[in-house]
């Protein structure tokens, strides 16, 4: 029997490298997000103009009943995200702040609903924060976004917190992953600094596999210098 993942964010550049290798190791793969992955088994597409954070949790939820008939998730793995730049003076501040939340925050309450939902007993569910995160002035709608999805890590991942019992939970922490957009978007970066996409997408699929165990319950910091990657749990 095929093992069973969600990748949330799936469009994105590190969700399409997790759906690749998933893949290759013979993973069924649903991908939600945005837009399909064609290389996913199953696809939940949403919309973040047109569909509210209810009516997108109730679509996710109905979608993957149908999809699993009966069965269960091995895991669940929120990649989700987006970025926009924005200060408080920008005409467009609001619009930058509330696209961020709908990118970023609601994706991960929506894929900590469904782990209570679909996810096997003793099942995975990793969400992404992100390194070193403090005040935001130039961007403040992703500082928000992003420290709103610690919280809410934070929060279930404690006692009380509404998983299921035995939920394996973690978060990683990256700094700037060295993907095609981020290198179309700064061209001029020390790429040495940026963490490989490869080496990510082999760590999230070995904590997922079991190949590495879970830090349960802690946060992931990951960061790359002069070419050399940490993983720190915090």
């Amino acid at each position: 029997m095929a093992h069973r993942v969600v990748i949330y964010g799936g469009s994105g550049n590190l969700g399409r490298s997790l759906i690749t290798l998933f893949n290759k190791n013979n993973w069924e793969v649903t991908s939600i997000g945005t837009r399909p992955n064609e290389e996913a088994a199953h696809n939940i597409v949403v919309s973040n103009k047109e569909e509210s954070l209810e009516v997108q949790g109730k679509k996710v939820i109905q979608n993957s009943n149908s999809i699993l008939n009966g069965e269960k998730y091995d895991a669940i793995l929120c990649v989700a995200g987006g970025f926009c730049m924005g200060d408080l003076a920008k005409e467009d501040f609001l619009e930058t702040a509330d696209s961020m939340i709908k990118k970023i925050l609601n994706p991960s309450l929506i894929a900590s609903k469904l782990s209570t939902v679909n996810l096997k007993e003793g099942g995975f569910l990793m969400l992404t924060g992100v390194a070193d995160l403090q005040s935001t002035p130039g961007f403040i709608g992703y500082g928000i976004a992003k420290a709103a999805v610690h919280h809410l890590f934070n929060s279930i991942a404690s006692k009380n917190g509404g998983l299921p019992k035995n939920t394996k939970v973690m978060a990683i922490q990256p700094a700037t992953i060295d993907t095609p957009d981020n290198r179309k978007g700064m061209p001029d970066a020390d790429f040495s600094q940026w963490i490989p996409l490869d080496l990510l997408t082999r760590r999230i699929f070995e904590y997922t596999n079991g190949t590495l165990s879970v830090p349960q319950g802690k946060m992931v910091k990951i960061t790359t210098k002069n070419g050399e990657t940490s993983f720190v749990e915090l």
